[in-house]
């Protein structure tokens, strides 16, 4: 069985697939998508792509890709060509901040409905990108960190109330490959894990805690795959993709922390 599923301006071919519970009363039922809208077109998403503006990085993919994310816009899953990661003031008045970036984008030539979108307090001169080819697939990693509100997880019930403020640690991970929908989640997973262990190793800590942070208080990530080439099944810390992913992310959290640190101190 098909549906056409209009995401944005793109048609996907989808397909339903059913499969008995265990205890043969009930069904489950899942939406994959039957093919990828970019078998015509093969790409390498990489930092040729990507692309320094004022106010804002982003990066135009000329295929749609594969997302999940927790972005102020295109957050969940979905299919978009454009990523767009803007600069705000630590002042920004986060109140109605989702309708307001939708017309930031509009403004910028971006269509909300084709673009992952999200904010940082963070100097974007202080990104750190880079590329990864393994044999088989390649990960294109972004990120854009600072820690003025490093939290430590753990404690945080016991020291914060919610505030709504511009993102900190922004992670963009580019898969050319063909994600499962576990490998989306375990990208996600092993990514934070790596951005948590960067901040142990710079010893960031929480500072109403005092105890060393897992993040700060406002990060976000996205995942995007090229659904071509080679099929990754799964994204776990000792996988081919989860290796190169807990490298880069690592790798990328450190120095773009490092480079944000250079700039306070100046």
């Amino acid at each position: 069985m098909f549906l056409n599923n209009t995401m944005g301006s793109h048609i996907l071919r989808t397909s339903i697939k059913t499969k008995s519970h265990t205890k043969g009363a009930l069904q489950e039922t899942s939406l994959f998508p039957a093919a990828s809208p970019n078998d015509a077109i093969s790409v390498e998403i990489g930092e040729r792509h990507l692309q320094m503006r004022e106010g804002f990085i982003a990066l135009n993919s000329p295929i749609p890709l594969r997302t999940m994310s927790s972005g102020v816009v295109g957050a969940g899953t979905g299919w978009h060509s454009s990523f767009v990661n803007r600069h705000v003031d630590k002042s920004y008045d986060c109140s109605d901040h989702r309708e307001e970036m939708i017309h930031y984008l509009k403004e910028k030539g971006f269509k909300p409905e084709e673009t992952v979108g999200m904010m940082t307090a963070v100097m974007l001169e202080d990104v750190c990108f880079k590329h990864y080819q393994e044999e088989g697939f390649s990960v294109f990693i972004v990120v854009t960190a600072g820690t003025g509100n490093a939290v430590d997880a753990s404690k945080s019930s016991e020291y914060y109330s919610y505030d709504m403020s511009p993102g900190t640690i922004n992670i963009w991970l580019f898969v050319n490959g063909v994600l499962t929908e576990e490998a989306f989640i375990q990208s996600m997973m092993t990514a934070t894990e790596a951005k948590t262990k960067a901040l142990h190793d710079l010893e960031i800590r929480d500072k109403l805690s005092g105890t060393v942070a897992t993040g700060t208080s406002t990060d976000s990530i996205m995942v995007a795959s090229s659904q071509q080439g080679q099929k990754l099944e799964y994204a776990g810390t000792i996988t081919p993709l989860g290796r190169t992913i807990g490298k880069g992310v690592h790798e990328c959290t450190v120095e773009a922390i490092r480079n944000s640190k250079k700039r306070v101190t100046k």
